[in-house]
Order: structure tokens, then C-alpha cells, then sequence
């Protein structure tokens, strides 16, 4: 018989038990090392795939999920908003009542920024001649760049993101879902 250990956070790390899984990982904070600054058990958190390896993470690695957003659209949406966000925001920025086309391969991307636009009074276009913006893969590249940009910003974009989910902005974006929902840290 053999016995798993765990090893406990240290300062600034918690530990957390994985509840969705999607573009992002949506977790509860089950333990806390020492320094672990605004979070406690039983908070509700956000972190990068990449991360989903090893149950105890870096406190500056995680983002608080808000009450009335659900860790399935936490999951889901997190990453494509953060990207949305700085398309619409910060690389790209439109005017309300301009012409936009959305030429995004990945499909739930392309939803979430045609949600978006159009929830900021974008006028959505299918042809890219007819847009005043396009929205094409350069747009994703750079807004990678720039929404990987820590310095304590993304905890804000973050925050835009589920004010959006909150409102509905992206009730109607399908998302295809793995397999499993929930796995074990």
C-alpha cells in the first residue's frame, strides 16, 4: 500500500483542488503557506493550464474568481476574454458605430470578441472590406504580449472580463468542452 504526500505551501503558495477545466483552470484554495496575501481557503481562483501540474501554486500565478461567475465560465472564457480584451482595448481599439469583422481561426475566440464589439456598440461585419477594424491572427499575437504582461495588471483585465461575463456579454458563445470537468490535483 502506498501513501501519496503532499507537500504543503509554503510562503506564498496555496494549495488547490481543480474544479473546471478549459482554456484556464478554475480551483478552490484548500491550504495556504505563510505570505499567501489575499487568499484564504475556500477562495475561489484562476491559473494557467501550464501551472495545473502540481496542486500547490504561486500566489502571484493565481487570479480571484468573482461570486456569480461560475468556475465553467471561469474556465471557459478567462483566457479568450483576457485576449479579447486587449484586441478591443489596447492593440486594436475601435470607435462605437464602426464597422468590424472578427477573422479569427479559433473559434471561441472569435465569439467572445464578436460579443464583445458588439456589446460595445460595434456594428459587426462579415466581409473585411465592408470593416472599418479587422480583428485577424497579428491582433491575437499582439494581445498575447500584451495581456502576458503581469506588473499587477492582470488581476484588472481580469476583472473587465467577469464585469462582461456577469452582464451576459458572452451567453451566447458555445464552447467545446473536454472530456472531464473535474480532475484531481
Amino acid at each position: 500500500m502506498t501513501t501519496s504526500t503532499f507537500r504543503r505551501p509554503v510562503a506564498g503558495q496555496v494549495r488547490v483542488t481543480i474544479d473546471a477545466v478549459g482554456t484556464m483552470i478554475a480551483a478552490t484554495v484548500s491550504d495556504v503557506g505563510l505570505a499567501a496575501d489575499g487568499f484564504v481557503r475556500g477562495d475561489r481562483v484562476a491559473f494557467s493550464p501550464a501551472l495545473a501540474e502540481n496542486a500547490v501554486i504561486d500566489v502571484d500565478t493565481l487570479i480571484g474568481i468573482p461570486k456569480n461567475v461560475s468556475d465553467r465560465q471561469a474556465a471557459d472564457l478567462l483566457a479568450p476574454g483576457l485576449l479579447a480584451r486587449a484586441m478591443i482595448t489596447q492593440v486594436r481599439p475601435f470607435a462605437r458605430g464602426q464597422h468590424v469583422a472578427v477573422e479569427l481561426v479559433n473559434s471561441t475566440l472569435r465569439q467572445v470578441v464578436s460579443a464583445w464589439v458588439a456589446s460595445l456598440g460595434g456594428t459587426l461585419v462579415t466581409d473585411a472590406g465592408d470593416a472599418d477594424v479587422v480583428y485577424g491572427e497579428q491582433d491575437r499575437r499582439l494581445a498575447a504580449v500584451e495581456a502576458s504582461h503581469r506588473q499587477g495588471r492582470i488581476q484588472q483585465a481580469a476583472t473587465e472580463v467577469f464585469q462582461a461575463i456577469r452582464a451576459g456579454v458572452f451567453d451566447d458563445v458555445h464552447v467545446a468542452h473536454r472530456s472531464a470537468d473535474r480532475v484531481a490535483a
